[in-house]
């Protein structure tokens, strides 16, 4: 298998691919980003198909394959090629085919005739191409119009001096482009030179030598040259000499005229020649000195412009003055030699001497670790000591002794002086050095600081010596420079109790070590976090928080996740799993800020390997028992399929599927990464069934419906006949047919593959009748039989409700109208067949009916507290009113029901009790029949 797939499966399976493309359709545009198509060249796809393909399989005709959706290729040979898409959709492909046409690429080289010419002039360039060319644009690079011709050749006049860069672009018949360049030089020759030798003693013979840079062909005529002197020569040599004789300093230069009459000049440096000086006198101003004075020298001579003093200690001067002056470090005499020079000629030399006396003021000194104020010093001087002096700046008393030993002050700095003689010669000299002395503490203002951030460190009452070197050990790290304060990093996690500084001040002095004698917290998050690497493309990756708090009650309150691929941060503590969509190095990145708002964070990288491709065609298919799927596998690695036994091939990009049963085939690929890619195809079987109902025969009363019920389920049913049915696509339909039915069901599977039917018969029973008569209306308490009509074969008699009836299953009753009632009266038939009716009794409506007591007494002993209407036959009260003797309304209720105790009044106005008397009521009611009836009267309240 090649990368992608073989490029034989487009044409093995061209025909099936288009025979079950079912209407989608693939096509695709392309193009590149310059619009031409030469070698070498990279065309953009883009994909057109319709619908949603699962995945693409691309073939560029060139050996190389994709399967991105909009994919580029390479192209670096020049020809015609055959790009096939093939879009794959859940259950089928589509496929389309177009060409390239690739054109060759083409060069250009640009040469001239000449690309350095010294004096403006023509220029004649030569396009020389490589392919098919069919023009040719020139520039020249000097600011005049391009030049577009099919000429190869093409001249040009350059009009003023110049470095220019000139150019050619050839183009193709297809519209390739290839482009040459070429450096133009218009300048006058460049001239250098050189003279040996440049000084010395006249007469003294310089040798000169030039050198020209010339355009191809070009030749120099004449040399001029000029020396300085006054003299001149001219020939056409590149070299010549000439005899300086007489002593100055000269200029010389030369001048080129080359066969094409350019000329150029170069200017030597200048050169100067002498004679020897006379007349030298040298003498040392004092022969005989003490080590600590300074030796003073003087010297003239005729013409002198440079003299040369060397002093016998290994040291010399070049001075051009008359004056010299040494200082030695060593005693004993000293042989001086003085040599005049006038412009590099040197004069005689003459001999002198110094003698040097006395005593050389040296010692070495010392402190100890465990008394730093306390030195010792070592006498080292030369000569002749006969008197030692120590004065130690603290303004202690002279010490004459050779080799003391000194307390200082414990802080201080003390410029300490030895002052040595030579009784003999009366010589003196001396030796300077600073002490230092301190008390130093070490300070710092934190108790606690954040990870990542730093802590001031600062030395008190330190050394005065400006070279102190401090190495601080401190927060659990070291660093050596000479800083003081120090902002020192908190890096580490932890609690320090060792916080130092080490003083270096001065190699003859102890370190002296200055400890904070306190601890230090560095705190903050401890930040961790793992995953598994490496992982797929798309995978799910599990990544877990281990992060804690370095110290227990400092809780992490804020989290800030970022996986590498969006620039969003996610807060969670234990973050979701992740999948990566494309492979690559990314880093994943968490951050802390515990309650005191130190932060930490850490990164870790996460490798993710791509998947290999697979798309596996059809996504379903759908067989009948006997039948086979041709299944195929679009993949970049070897294959494998399951549910091999029915497979004609376990490892094929297409194979046969005879499946029995409803069937996975999963294909499974794995790349070199480990990555493994599965797609599955399902085939569906469809098997022979037998049709089922749950009753093969209903019976049903005349007007009444039945359930229908058959199966199996997952199967398209249609009943027969379509008459008195609700739906005849569904299991469980209504039937209500008025004769007798037999219905048939038709089930076949959803592909056609099977089908069965049953049928099921309803049949209808004889139905009894009953008419209970016409609403009557009795007066009240009245009595009246009632008597319905009956048809058919009944069986039972059932009255209800059975309120005020004198039998309750029997065919008449008699009904006494103590209230309006409808009766209602069921009959069953001996088929089991039931038949209703009803009939309403009406309590005839009269005054008499509506009925209020003539007196109450509401005194609360719960037996007649209340004034209300008590009524037969009347549905609502729609007003009841009671006024005083004195006309006023002491009670009123609207649109309420008769014969409830608690409706009516209870003998007081807003919880007041009125006075026992008369009063006047007006009742307005509706009876049962709906007429209206208007009652008024009068009662009397006794308490």
């Amino acid at each position: 298998m090649s990368p992608f797939y073989k490029t034989a499966i487009f044409i093995v399976l061209s025909f099936f691919f288009f025979a079950f493309c079912k209407g989608q359709t693939a096509s695709f545009s392309f193009q590149t980003a310059n619009g031409l198509y030469c070698t070498p060249v990279t065309v953009n796809f883009t994909q057109a198909a319709t619908g949603n393909p699962s995945g693409y399989s691309w073939s560029f005709g060139n050996g190389a394959f994709s399967n991105a959706a909009n994919p580029s290729a390479t192209y670096s040979s020049p020809g015609t090629y055959t790009v096939t898409l093939t879009a794959i959709y859940e259950n089928n492909t589509a496929q389309s085919s177009q060409t390239i046409t690739i054109n060759p690429a083409i060069t250009v080289a640009l040469s001239a005739d000449r690309n350095y010419i010294c004096i403006p002039g023509v220029i004649n360039f030569t396009a020389t191409p490589g392919g098919s060319v069919s023009g040719y644009t020139y520039d020249f690079g000097d600011g005049s119009a391009p030049v577009t011709t099919s000429n190869t050749t093409v001249s040009h006049n350059y009009t003023a001096f110049g470095t220019y860069t000139a150019s050619v672009t050839a183009t193709s018949p297809f519209g390739c482009t290839a482009t040459n360049t070429l450096a133009i030089q218009v300048q006058p020759p460049p001239v250098s030179g050189s003279i040996f030798p440049t000084f010395g003693c006249v007469p003294a013979t310089a040798n000169f030598n030039a050198s020209v840079n010339l355009p191809t062909g070009g030749s120099v005529t004449n040399y001029a040259w000029v020396f300085g002197d006054g003299a001149t020569f001219s020939g056409n040599s590149a070299s010549t000499s000439h005899a300086y004789t007489t002593a100055g300093t000269y200029s010389p230069s030369v001048t080129i005229t080359t066969n094409e009459g350019c000329s150029n000049s170069f200017s030597f440096s200048p050169v100067a020649y002498g004679t020897p000086p006379t007349n030298l006198q040298a003498n040392v101003v004092k022969p005989i000195i003490c080590a600590s004075e300074t030796g003073m020298f003087v010297a003239t001579a005729t013409n002198a412009n440079m003299y040369v003093w060397k002093y016998g200690d290994g040291f010399k001067d070049s001075i051009p003055g008359t004056t010299a002056q040494h200082k030695y470090d060593t005693l004993g005499i000293m042989n001086v030699t003085i040599t005049p020079y006038y412009n590099g000629c040197p004069g005689q030399t003459q001999n002198l001497t110094i003698e040097i006396v006395g005593v050389i003021a040296g010692f070495s000194y010392a402190n100890t670790c465990m008394n730093r104020n306390i030195y010792s010093f070592t006498d080292t001087s030369k000569g002749n000591v006969s008197a030692y002096s120590w004065t130690f700046g603290d303004g202690s008393p002279v010490v004459t002794t050779a080799n003391p030993v000194h307390t200082y002050p414990v802080s201080g700095t003390f410029p300490t002086r030895l002052l040595v003689t030579d009784n003999i010669t009366g010589c003196q000299d001396t030796r300077d050095v600073n002490i230092y002395t301190a008390r130093p503490s070490l300070t710092n203002t934190d108790s606690a600081i954040c990870r990542s951030t730093a802590s001031v460190f600062t030395i008190n009452n330190n050394y005065g010596n400006p070279a102190n070197v401090y190495t601080w050990n401190v927060l659990g790290q070291t660093f050596v420079n000479s800083t003081n304060p120090f902002g020192a990093p908190g890096n580490v996690l932890g609690l320090f109790q060792q916080n130092n500084v080490i003083i270096s001040y001065g190699a003859q002095s102890c370190p002296d070590t200055i400890a904070l004698n306190r601890p230090i917290l560095v705190r903050g998050p401890l930040i961790d976090f793992n995953f598994p690497s490496p992982v797929c493309t798309f995978s799910q990756v599990n990544i877990t928080n281990n992060s804690a708090p370095f110290i227990a009650t400092d809780t992490v309150r804020l989290w800030y996740w970022n996986y590498g691929f969006t620039p969003i941060n996610d807060s969670s503590y234990q973050p979701q799993t992740q999948a990566y969509g494309a492979p690559g190095i990314y880093n994943i990145k968490l951050a802390g800020i515990d309650k005191n708002g130190c932060k930490d964070s850490l990164v870790k990288p996460i490798r993710v390997d791509p998947v290999p491709y697979l798309k596996v065609v059809p996504q379903r298919d759908t067989l009948c028992l006997g039948e086979q799927a041709t299944l195929i596998a679009f993949h970049s690695e070897p294959l494998t399929w399951s549910n091999s036994a029915t497979l004609s091939c376990a490892n094929c990009d297409t194979t046969i599927a005879s499946p029995t049963m409803t069937t996975n085939y999963v294909a499974t690929i794995t790349n070199s990464f480990g990555c493994i890619t599965r797609d599955t195809s399902r085939v569906l079987v469809y098997t022979p069934f037998t049709a089922t109902v749950r009753q093969d025969n209903i019976f049903i009363c005349a007007g009444d419906s039945a359930f229908l019920s058959a199966g199996p389920p997952d199967k398209v049913i249609r009943w027969s006949p379509a008459v008195a049915i609700t739906d005849t696509t569904i299991y469980n339909p209504v039937v209500y047919p008025t004769s007798n039915t037999s219905y048939t069901a038709l089930l076949t599977d959803s592909v056609g593959c099977f089908s069965s039917s049953v049928s099921v018969d309803v049949d209808i029973k004889t139905t009894p009748t009953v008419n209970a008569g016409p609403d009557v209306v009795l007066p009240y308490a009245n009595t009246l039989q009632l008597s319905p009509a009956y048809t058919g074969t009944i069986l039972s008699y059932q009255w209800s409700p059975g309120t005020n009836l004198s039998c309750t299953n029997c065919p008449t009753t008699v009904v006494t109208a103590l209230a309006t009632q409808l009766y209602i009266i069921k009959v069953t038939s001996d088929s089991g067949c039931v038949a209703r009716d009803s009939i309403k009794v009406i309590v005839e409506c009269k005054d008499a009916n509506l009925y209020i007591p003539t007196a109450f007494t509401p005194n609360g002993d719960g037996r007649n507290d209340y004034i209300y209407p008590l009524t037969r036959g009347i549905s609502i009260i729609t007003r009841f009113t009671v006024f005083n003797r004195y006309g006023q309304t002491v009670f009123t209720r609207s649109n309420f029901a008769p014969n409830i105790r608690s409706l009516g009044w209870d003998g007081k106005i807003q919880n007041v009790p009125q006075d026992n008397s008369t009063y006047v009521y007006i009742m307005e009611a509706v009876c049962d029949q709906g007429q209206k009836l208007l009652k008024k009267g009068s009662f009397v309240m006794v308490r």
